[in-house]
Protein backbone atom coordinates (compact mmCIF):
# COMPACT_ATOMS: atom_id res chain seq x y z
CA UNK A 1 0.00 0.00 0.00
CA UNK A 2 2.81 2.41 0.80
CA UNK A 3 4.43 2.03 -2.63
CA UNK A 4 1.08 2.52 -4.33
CA UNK A 5 0.45 5.63 -2.24
CA UNK A 6 3.84 7.11 -3.18
CA UNK A 7 3.14 6.52 -6.89
CA UNK A 8 -0.27 8.14 -6.74
CA UNK A 9 1.12 11.10 -4.77
CA UNK A 10 3.43 11.93 -7.66
CA UNK A 11 0.48 13.56 -9.44
CA UNK A 12 0.98 16.98 -7.84
CA UNK A 13 4.76 16.69 -8.40
CA UNK A 14 4.21 16.06 -12.11
CA UNK A 15 1.99 19.12 -12.30
CA UNK A 16 4.54 21.30 -10.50
CA UNK A 17 7.34 19.99 -12.72
CA UNK A 18 5.41 20.75 -15.90
CA UNK A 19 4.51 24.21 -14.58
CA UNK A 20 8.17 24.94 -13.80
CA UNK A 21 9.17 23.80 -17.31
CA UNK A 22 6.67 26.28 -18.78
CA UNK A 23 7.97 29.08 -16.55
CA UNK A 24 11.53 28.22 -17.58
CA UNK A 25 10.50 28.37 -21.23
CA UNK A 26 8.99 31.81 -20.72
CA UNK A 27 12.16 32.90 -18.93
CA UNK A 28 14.26 31.81 -21.89
CA UNK A 29 11.99 33.73 -24.25
CA UNK A 30 12.28 36.79 -22.04
CA UNK A 31 16.08 36.48 -21.94
CA UNK A 32 16.10 36.67 -25.73
CA UNK A 33 13.72 39.66 -25.61
CA UNK A 34 11.07 37.72 -27.55
CA UNK A 35 8.37 38.34 -24.94
CA UNK A 36 9.06 42.08 -24.94
CA UNK A 37 8.78 42.10 -28.74
CA UNK A 38 5.33 40.55 -28.53
CA UNK A 39 4.16 42.83 -25.71
CA UNK A 40 5.45 46.00 -27.38
CA UNK A 41 4.25 44.97 -30.84
CA UNK A 42 0.69 44.19 -29.72
CA UNK A 43 -0.96 47.61 -29.56
CA UNK A 44 -4.32 46.03 -28.75
CA UNK A 45 -2.96 44.59 -25.45
CA UNK A 46 -4.90 41.38 -26.11
CA UNK A 47 -1.70 39.33 -25.67
CA UNK A 48 -1.41 40.69 -22.13
CA UNK A 49 -5.00 39.68 -21.41
CA UNK A 50 -4.35 36.17 -22.74
CA UNK A 51 -1.19 35.91 -20.64
CA UNK A 52 -3.04 37.03 -17.53
CA UNK A 53 -5.77 34.48 -18.29
CA UNK A 54 -3.11 31.76 -18.44
CA UNK A 55 -1.68 32.80 -15.07
CA UNK A 56 -5.09 32.75 -13.36
CA UNK A 57 -6.09 29.44 -14.95
CA UNK A 58 -2.72 27.85 -14.15
CA UNK A 59 -3.18 28.83 -10.51
CA UNK A 60 -6.57 27.11 -10.56
CA UNK A 61 -4.97 24.10 -12.28
CA UNK A 62 -2.36 23.74 -9.53
CA UNK A 63 -5.10 23.89 -6.89
CA UNK A 64 -7.06 21.26 -8.82
CA UNK A 65 -3.96 19.06 -9.08
CA UNK A 66 -3.49 19.31 -5.30
CA UNK A 67 -7.14 18.41 -4.76
CA UNK A 68 -6.89 15.36 -7.02
CA UNK A 69 -3.72 14.31 -5.20
CA UNK A 70 -5.56 14.60 -1.87
CA UNK A 71 -8.43 12.54 -3.28
CA UNK A 72 -6.00 9.78 -4.31
CA UNK A 73 -4.19 9.86 -0.98
CA UNK A 74 -7.52 9.63 0.83
CA UNK A 75 -8.45 6.56 -1.21
CA UNK A 76 -5.05 4.86 -0.91
CA UNK A 77 -4.97 5.28 2.87
CA UNK A 78 -8.71 4.56 3.16
CA UNK A 79 -9.02 7.74 5.18
CA UNK A 80 -12.47 9.11 4.37
CA UNK A 81 -12.82 11.54 7.24
CA UNK A 82 -11.46 14.61 5.45
CA UNK A 83 -14.20 17.14 4.76
CA UNK A 84 -14.71 18.60 1.32
CA UNK A 85 -13.25 15.67 -0.61
CA UNK A 86 -15.35 13.93 -3.23
CA UNK A 87 -14.06 10.51 -2.16
CA UNK A 88 -15.31 11.20 1.38
CA UNK A 89 -18.78 11.97 0.05
CA UNK A 90 -18.61 8.87 -2.15
CA UNK A 91 -17.80 6.43 0.65
CA UNK A 92 -20.17 8.11 3.08
CA UNK A 93 -22.87 7.50 0.48
CA UNK A 94 -21.85 3.84 0.19
CA UNK A 95 -22.05 3.44 3.94
CA UNK A 96 -25.51 4.97 3.85
CA UNK A 97 -26.58 2.29 1.33
CA UNK A 98 -26.84 4.49 -1.76
CA UNK A 99 -26.38 2.98 -5.22
CA UNK A 100 -22.69 2.77 -6.17
CA UNK A 101 -23.31 3.54 -9.86
CA UNK A 102 -25.20 6.71 -9.01
CA UNK A 103 -22.44 7.74 -6.62
CA UNK A 104 -19.75 7.08 -9.24
CA UNK A 105 -21.64 9.10 -11.85
CA UNK A 106 -22.09 11.95 -9.38
CA UNK A 107 -18.38 11.85 -8.52
CA UNK A 108 -17.40 11.83 -12.20
CA UNK A 109 -19.73 14.74 -12.95
CA UNK A 110 -18.27 16.76 -10.08
CA UNK A 111 -14.68 16.22 -11.24
CA UNK A 112 -15.57 16.83 -14.90
CA UNK A 113 -17.16 20.13 -13.91
CA UNK A 114 -13.88 21.23 -12.34
CA UNK A 115 -12.03 20.28 -15.52
CA UNK A 116 -14.50 22.18 -17.69
CA UNK A 117 -13.36 25.55 -16.31
CA UNK A 118 -9.87 24.95 -17.67
CA UNK A 119 -11.15 23.83 -21.07
CA UNK A 120 -13.35 26.94 -21.18
CA UNK A 121 -10.35 29.15 -20.39
CA UNK A 122 -8.37 27.46 -23.19
CA UNK A 123 -11.16 28.17 -25.66
CA UNK A 124 -11.44 31.79 -24.50
CA UNK A 125 -7.70 32.24 -25.03
CA UNK A 126 -7.99 30.92 -28.59
CA UNK A 127 -11.00 33.14 -29.32
CA UNK A 128 -9.18 36.18 -27.95
CA UNK A 129 -6.30 35.37 -30.27
CA UNK A 130 -8.70 35.26 -33.22
CA UNK A 131 -10.24 38.53 -32.08
CA UNK A 132 -6.78 40.07 -32.10
CA UNK A 133 -6.29 38.76 -35.63
CA UNK A 134 -9.43 40.57 -36.80
CA UNK A 135 -8.46 43.77 -34.99
CA UNK A 136 -4.98 43.57 -36.52
CA UNK A 137 -6.35 43.26 -40.05
CA UNK A 138 -8.69 46.19 -39.44
CA UNK A 139 -5.73 48.28 -38.27
CA UNK A 140 -3.73 47.10 -41.27
CA UNK A 141 -6.40 48.08 -43.81
CA UNK A 142 -7.35 51.37 -42.18
CA UNK A 143 -4.35 53.35 -43.55
CA UNK A 144 -5.22 52.31 -47.10
CA UNK A 145 -8.77 53.60 -46.77
CA UNK A 146 -7.57 56.95 -45.46
CA UNK A 147 -4.77 57.33 -48.04
CA UNK A 148 -5.39 60.58 -49.94
CA UNK A 149 -2.42 60.56 -52.30
CA UNK A 150 0.44 58.28 -53.19
CA UNK A 151 3.33 60.50 -52.23
CA UNK A 152 6.41 58.83 -50.80
CA UNK A 153 5.87 60.23 -47.31
CA UNK A 154 2.24 59.14 -47.17
CA UNK A 155 3.14 55.67 -48.43
CA UNK A 156 5.81 55.34 -45.73
CA UNK A 157 3.29 56.32 -43.05
CA UNK A 158 0.69 53.92 -44.48
CA UNK A 159 3.18 51.04 -44.65
CA UNK A 160 4.29 51.68 -41.06
CA UNK A 161 0.66 51.58 -39.90
CA UNK A 162 0.01 48.44 -41.93
CA UNK A 163 3.02 46.66 -40.41
CA UNK A 164 1.80 47.66 -36.94
CA UNK A 165 -1.61 46.15 -37.68
CA UNK A 166 -0.03 42.98 -39.04
CA UNK A 167 2.06 42.71 -35.88
CA UNK A 168 -1.12 42.87 -33.76
CA UNK A 169 -2.73 40.15 -35.87
CA UNK A 170 0.25 37.81 -35.75
CA UNK A 171 1.25 38.30 -32.10
CA UNK A 172 -2.27 37.86 -30.72
CA UNK A 173 -2.83 34.77 -32.87
CA UNK A 174 0.47 33.29 -31.70
CA UNK A 175 -0.27 34.04 -28.04
CA UNK A 176 -3.77 32.59 -28.27
CA UNK A 177 -2.58 29.36 -29.88
CA UNK A 178 0.30 28.89 -27.43
CA UNK A 179 -1.85 29.50 -24.34
CA UNK A 180 -4.66 27.31 -25.70
CA UNK A 181 -2.18 24.47 -26.27
CA UNK A 182 -0.57 24.83 -22.85
CA UNK A 183 -3.89 24.87 -21.01
CA UNK A 184 -5.14 21.84 -22.92
CA UNK A 185 -1.99 19.90 -22.00
CA UNK A 186 -2.24 20.99 -18.37
CA UNK A 187 -5.85 19.93 -17.97
CA UNK A 188 -5.25 16.75 -19.97
CA UNK A 189 -2.76 15.78 -17.26
CA UNK A 190 -5.50 16.39 -14.67
CA UNK A 191 -8.01 14.42 -16.75
CA UNK A 192 -5.65 11.41 -16.78
CA UNK A 193 -5.33 11.58 -12.99
CA UNK A 194 -9.10 11.82 -12.58
CA UNK A 195 -9.66 8.82 -14.87
CA UNK A 196 -7.13 6.83 -12.85
CA UNK A 197 -8.90 7.76 -9.61
CA UNK A 198 -12.34 6.80 -10.95
CA UNK A 199 -11.03 3.47 -12.24
CA UNK A 200 -9.44 2.70 -8.86
CA UNK A 201 -12.70 3.53 -7.08
CA UNK A 202 -14.75 1.40 -9.47
CA UNK A 203 -12.44 -1.63 -9.11
CA UNK A 204 -12.31 -1.21 -5.33
CA UNK A 205 -16.09 -1.15 -5.02
CA UNK A 206 -16.50 -4.19 -7.29
CA UNK A 207 -13.89 -6.17 -5.34
CA UNK A 208 -15.43 -5.13 -2.04
CA UNK A 209 -18.89 -6.26 -3.17
CA UNK A 210 -17.57 -9.60 -4.38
Amino acid sequence: MSSRQSIQSLGILRSLLFFMIIIFGFWLLNERSLLSIIIEGDKSHISKIIGFLWLITSGYWLILSKTISDEKDSFNTLDFNKRGLSTTKFFNGLRAGEDKDILLNALESDLDKRLSYGILAAEIALKLGLLGTIIGFILMLQPIASLDNTSADNLKIALASMSSGMAVALYTTLTGIVVNTLLRIQFHISAISITSLLNDLAFYVEDDIE
